[in-house]
């Protein structure tokens, strides 16, 4: 791998392994989750068309580039993250990184009903073995947590990842009807004003806390968590393979925990660890040498 690579590499891995920690802070200062989240992508949206109308090139409307914007704005920012956001609020960061580290089996699944040449092959089942019993362990541990809404919290981002993954791949299926700078400044602009919407119904009642961690934390989530992370990630496709690419997802949630975990006394159990290792095992497993 080149030294610019490389960096380029190490600096997604920190972004994505940093958000995590960021989120979790935010949250407990008095970030209310939709809002968070809505402001995130409003303001990435509105810095994506200003590039848009700066370089003059105008998205497509037609059905099928709408319909992509529509999946992937809804599903995949709107639904996925605002569920992460939410469910974020009662369990550790370190558990929501290592249960996002498990979208490529969500991607596996989908590719093989929704993708041609997409067999479900014996490394695969075997990756979809290892991050189902690895999420059930830490479904299970969250049951022995302190509080309430733990185990539910799991479970929501569970749903969120499961979500997620169908309108990547369906994007995948139809990925010359859009440019990247298109759908994201679409989908990210509609996700940030659907979540300001459901905010400004849902959490009336919570008022946002302008601490200066919080606006420093809306600021790294928008800036570095979205716009820069993207860039980098879309970048790292002509120039590393899928197998070095799927390695994404376990440096990550291995950063979350240890910030976690040194910031915020965030201690998971040896079971949880145990299940946590499957399903970043499992991630990596389902994209090798593909």
């Amino acid at each position: 791998m080149k030294p610019k690579v490389l960096l380029n590499y190490a600096i997604l891995c920190f972004i994505w392994g940093t958000t995590w920690i960021v989120l979790k802070k935010s949250l407990m200062e008095g970030t209310p989750p939709f809002f968070g989240a809505g402001f995130r992508f409003f303001v990435a949206g509105l810095i994506l068309w200003a590039v848009i109308l700066y370089k003059k090139d105008r998205p497509s409307f037609e059905p099928l580039p709408l319909r992509l914007y529509i999946q992937f704005g809804l599903m995949n920012l709107t639904i996925s993250y605002g569920l992460t956001y939410w469910a974020t609020q009662f369990i550790y960061s370190s558990l929501s990184a290592i249960i996002w580290s498990g979208f490529p089996l969500c991607v596996a699944i989908f590719s093989y009903f929704m993708l041609p040449h997409e067999p479900l092959t014996k490394k695969k089942i075997i990756s979809l073995f290892l991050g189902t019993f690895g999420a059930l362990l830490i479904l299970k541990e969250g049951l022995k947590f302190e509080g309430d809404q733990i185990a539910f919290g799991i479970l929501m981002v569970i749903i969120a990842v499961l979500i997620a993954g169908y309108p990547h791949v369906y994007l995948k299926r139809y990925s010359d009807a859009v440019t990247s700078l298109h759908l994201n400044a679409v989908s990210q602009l509609l996700a940030g004003t659907t979540l300001l919407i459901v905010s400004f119904i849902f959490e009336s009642d919570q008022q946002m806390v302008w601490s200066n961690f919080n606006i420093f934390a809306l600021a790294y989530l928008t800036i570095p968590g979205t716009l820069i992370a993207w860039f980098i990630y879309v970048w790292l496709f002509s120039h590393i393979s899928m197998s070095q690419i799927s390695y994404i997802a376990f440096f990550p949630p291995v950063l979350a925990s240890i910030l976690g975990w040194i910031i915020l006394d965030e201690k998971l159990s040896i079971l949880a660890i145990f299940g946590g290792g499957l399903v970043i095992l499992g991630a990596v497993l389902v994209n090798l040498n593909e």
